[in-house]
């Protein structure tokens, strides 16, 4: 067994700190709390090859005028949950290989998605996956952390 980083990156108010509630206690919450600085979380996870790992999830505040702050936040991840361009070019300059997974979160509401999923996978050769999630119904949320569970032990037996 084996423990690893996952750091959530995102705007304020994407929904970083519910998906990761939904994740780790299958809860969710309609009081909007933002994040100060980052709050850590794990997770037990058994995968279907019955290999056991603890993600340790670091949910980042959503400012990004801090870049070094949050470059800091970066060192020693093994992947990141919802980032977009700019949040993947900050990824990249800390960890160039880390796989990325992609939360449009709140699908539950309005599509208000401009770019299309293949138009997103296109900004990153990393982009492993990209799922509209819901935190609030757990639409896609434990998939999207799978995938990204399988990829790094595929990654950490190599």
């Amino acid at each position: 067994m084996f423990s690893y980083k996952i750091v959530m990156l995102g705007d304020f108010g994407v929904g970083k700190t519910c998906l990761v509630h939904r994740f780790v206690d299958n809860s969710f919450s309609e009081d909007y709390i933002s994040s100060i600085g980052v709050s850590m979380s794990r997770k037990h996870i058994i995968n279907k090859d019955g290999v056991e790992s603890f993600m340790v999830l670091w949910d980042t505040e959503g400012r990004t005028e801090f870049k070094q702050i949050f470059k800091q936040y970066l060192i020693g991840a093994k992947a990141s949950i919802n980032s977009i361009k700019e949040h993947i070019e900050l990824c990249q300059e800390v960890i160039k290989d880390a796989p990325i997974s992609i939360a449009l979160n709140k699908s539950d509401l309005e599509d208000n998605t401009h770019q299309s999923i293949e138009e997103i996978k296109n900004l990153s050769a990393n982009i492993i996956s990209v799922h509209k999630t819901s935190a609030k119904s757990g639409d896609e949320v434990n998939e999207i952390f799978n995938i990204i569970n399988n990829k790094v032990i595929q990654k950490y037996k190599s």
